[in-house]
């Protein structure tokens, strides 16, 4: 029973360090209880202990999915569950084997990294975003990826476990707290060096240039988004606020524009981006061929054309499982898409944009989640923007989650990221990982408005950037090697 206790203890502790940055210190002991369980346990209770520690972990972190859909909570509670049901069955075997203050946050990283890659990926609350605030130390994601900040947070519990192991070990050894002591310095010369170059990086990273961008919070309710009775006041609202931009690139949010945009009826965008008279990017469903995408348009200046010349689009590649499809769809025919329009087609290009000569790409909600796709869309670019619409979601915990997701993609690819959402969190994260948000009254969320800012540019891409997830693969290189070293030992 108290191996129960102790991972459900450990899972929710370490999904509240990402309910708040002020709980973020929480992840540095957190998984302590759930990895000495590990330690001492039977296959068994080790698989138990893991759907425990998952269910606590991931109902405590991502608990607002369930103002969405509460039956997709749970489905994704317990699909989230089944990598930490293999953690739970390959860390006993590498707690027992030299070297788990590296082989156990070796193994974390490869589960974080197929959490994002198998299936239609879900990356979200990996233990590194909990630390977006940690300034100088997340500066290492330019070369190693917010996986390695990941890393050091459970080398950091292993080194605790190795602690408690050699306190209540039965046989005190001098050669086992020598032993301790080396892997404590070891952690903290690690620290030591990584702040170091966090110093460094914040200080010889230099802005080449600035550009002014207009943000669009319009905060419609959810439940106003496609109800035919509310679209001509929307419209009315995109428009006034958006004339209240002046001299900048002006962002709109994700799905902001309330009419289905069909590519041989463009009649009343075109009236609109004609009286908007600016230049920008808006998000839309678009209707093509019988297929619905979720959009982002580049419009611009120049009322006197037609609106199929005056835009240029992307459509979102990476959707929301449940959310804007329904996966494997010939076998859940009975599911309904979330959304009121049904499944949304993904897009296939990954479309650039220019203004006033800085090529910048889009992401749309939560693209920005996938390391790896963001990546492909930093190169030979000078920022990036993300639209959203996290009105779902109910606010916090789920805006500030969002927030801190970005930040680590802007210091991994050095490229500073806009953000409009529909109730907010907007703002901008620099290349270096500052964030300036959008507030009125000390409110972050749930108020319409415009906000302009002026962006820090870069145009150095990260090493990151160009050779992409080379740590999970360190990662696993290093698992192998201590496998075959050990099958060598026992023959």
């Amino acid at each position: 029973m108290i191996d129960i206790i102790l991972s459900a203890l450990s899972g929710v502790l370490t999904g509240l360090s990402f309910n708040h940055p002020y709980l973020s210190f929480l992840a540095w002991f957190s998984l302590t209880p759930f990895i000495y369980v590990l330690f001492r346990c039977r296959p068994k209770r080790a698989v138990v202990s893991g759907i425990i520690f998952a269910l606590g972990y991931y109902g405590t972190a991502i608990f607002w999915i369930g103002h969405v859909t509460r039956l997709g909570f749970i489905l994704i509670l317990f699909y989230l569950s089944l990598y930490y049901v293999f953690f739970s069955l390959l860390g006993r075997y590498f707690l027992k084997r030299p070297l788990r203050i590296i082989s156990i946050p070796c193994l974390w990283v490869i589960i974080e990294f197929l959490k994002e890659n198998i299936w239609t990926g879900f990356g979200w609350a990996n233990l590194g975003y909990s630390q977006y605030r940690n300034f100088h130390l997340i500066q290492a994601a330019d070369i190693w990826g917010a996986k390695f900040i990941s890393f050091l947070i459970v080398m950091v519990n292993v080194l605790a476990v190795e602690l408690i192991i050699a306190v209540f070990s039965k046989k005190k050894q001098v050669r086992s707290k020598t032993a301790l002591v080396k892997k404590a310095v070891f952690v903290l010369i690690i620290f030591m060096f990584l702040f170091t170059y966090g110093r460094y990086r914040v200080n010889t990273l230099k802005e080449e240039g600035f550009l002014e961008v207009a943000v669009v919070q319009p905060n419609i309710p959810q439940e106003f988004k496609w109800d035919e009775n509310t679209a001509a006041v929307i419209r009315s609202r995109l428009e006034l606020l958006g004339r209240k931009t002046k001299n900048a690139l002006v962002i709109f949010p994700e799905a902001a524009w309330p009419y289905i945009v069909s590519r041989q009826d463009y009649k009343i965008l075109e009236k609109f981006m004609t009286r908007l008279n600016r230049e920008g990017i808006l998000g839309a469903v678009e209707k093509d061929q019988g297929k619905f995408y979720n959009v982002s348009y580049m419009f611009m200046s120049v009322p006197y054309i037609r609106a199929e010349y005056m835009i240029s689009s992307y459509r979102k590649i990476k959707l929301v499982p449940f959310g804007e499809y329904v996966p494997f769809r010939r076998f859940l025919s009975f599911l309904d898409a979330i959304n009121s329009i049904g499944d949304i087609s993904s897009g296939d290009t990954f479309t650039g944009f220019s203004y006033r000569g800085k090529r910048f790409s889009v992401l749309i909600c939560f693209e920005d989640i996938f390391p790896i796709h963001v990546s492909q869309f930093s190169l030979n670019r000078d920022f990036l923007i993300n639209i959203t619409n996290d009105a779902w979601f109910k606010g916090e915990p789920q805006a500030s989650q969002h927030l801190g997701i970005m930040t680590l993609r802007a210091v991994e690819n050095r490229i500073s990221i806009v953000r409009s959402a529909n109730t907010g969190l907007s703002g901008w994260v620099s290349f270096k990982g500052e964030i300036e948000k959008f507030t009125r009254e000390n409110k972050e969320l749930f108020f319409s408005g415009v906000k302009h800012f002026d962006i820090a540019l870069n145009g150095k891409r990260s090493f990151y950037t160009h050779y992409g997830e080379l740590f999970p693969i360190f990662c696993g290189i290093f698992l192998i090697g201590i496998f075959v070293a050990d099958r060598r030992r026992l023959h």
